[in-house]
Order: structure tokens, then sequence, then C-alpha cells
């Protein structure tokens, strides 16, 4: 098989994310540094000559795209199985007022990641039912390199199915604003790349 290569992008930095409140397919702006963290992945993705952008349809992350759709000369490609986890009753809120509002659904997100979902939201196993005819669309693609843009907890949900992760590594799967996934295809196991605007490295950052 030909060297195929999977990009995954997070939206860049949003007011919400500087605030630290959870966004699911609530949304709001890309902040100064977030422009910034998208046009910092141009000094990379040029290079690797992409042939298809999707996105998800949410403000966030069309506004990212945007940005990279006029320097790529590609058009935007929107996908609605892309938006983020919904976290239902929860969008808008900090962690640390759902932990004194409503305790107990702080306890259950922490005792089961996995399987916890938010009043009205979805769970782990609920995205990955999702995104997997995506995933299978996007691994039977004869574009040579297609870039995905999405979201920080919907792009662990892609990469479990594409790298085929365990529980464990999926939810311990970081993706900061600033830092795109390269997945390389080919014959024998992936190959994953993490690039920002100044580097490129081997490995998924993982929590701790």
């Amino acid at each position: 098989m030909a060297t195929r290569e999977l990009i995954f992008l997070r939206h860049g930095q949003t007011e919400w994310n500087a605030e630290g409140r959870l966004q699911g397919r609530g949304d709001s702006p890309l902040t100064p540094l977030g422009r910034s963290q998208v046009e910092a992945h141009l000094n990379w993705l040029v290079s690797r000559r992409p042939m298809r952008l999707l996105a998800s349809p949410l403000g966030r992350t069309r506004a990212t795209a945007a940005i990279l759709a006029d320097a790529l000369g590609l058009q935007v490609e929107t996908d609605p199985r892309l938006v983020e986890r919904s976290m239902g009753h929860f969008e808008g809120w900090k962690l640390a007022e759902i932990e004194v509002a409503r305790p107990d659904d702080m306890s259950a997100r922490l005792r089961d990641p996995w399987n916890y979902r938010a009043p009205g939201g979805e769970n782990y196993d609920d995205m990955i039912a999702r995104v997997r005819p995506l995933v299978d669309e996007l691994l039977a693609s004869p574009a040579a390199s297609v870039v995905v843009v999405s979201h920080g907890t919907l792009v662990r949900a892609l990469l479990c199915q594409v790298l085929d992760l365990d529980r464990d590594t999926t939810l311990r799967l970081h993706q900061p604003n600033a830092i795109g996934y390269v997945v390389r295809l080919g014959n024998g196991a992936p190959e994953i790349l993490r690039c920002d605007g100044s580097s490129i490295e081997s490995g998924l950052l993982l929590y701790d």
C-alpha cells in the first residue's frame, strides 16, 4: 500500500478554553492566541500537500479550517459526525462548578470516565459509534493526505479506531490546541507524528 496520511488538528484556543469551560456542542470564538496557533500549523502543514480538508460544522472548527483553507487552496468539507462530544446540561460549566452543584455527577465522571454521560450528553461509546463510519471512509479514501479539524475529546474517538487504541490509552490521549497529529499509513504499523509550529516529534502525547 502506498503511504497515506491522516492529519488530525484541534481547533485553536477559544474563549471558553481560556476560561476552563466545557464546550461540547456549545461554542465560543477563537482567541487571538487561538488564531496564531492555527496559523503556526501552516509552517509544517503546507509541505505535506493535503488533498482534502474536513471539519466539524461548529463555529470554532469552521473558523480554524477557514484559516487553513486559504493557505492550502482547499475547500472546507464540513461533516456533522465530527462535532465535539455533547456535554448536555453541563456545556458552558467549569468542572469546579459541577463539583459544587452536582457532586454525584463529578464522582461518576471520575469513577468511570469511559461510560459516564453528562445529563443529555454522550459517553465514549456513543462518540465511537458516531464516527466509526467516517473512520472507515477515511481509511478507504484514495486521497494521499487528508486534514481533519475536530475537537479535543472527539479526536480521541477518531484515533482510538484508526490506531486500535485500548481504553486506558484513549483516555490518556492529549491534544493541546497547538498540536496536530499525523498518522502515516502504509505497510506495517502506522507511524505517528505530533507537530506544532516549530517542531515535529514521534508518538502520541499522553497524560500521566
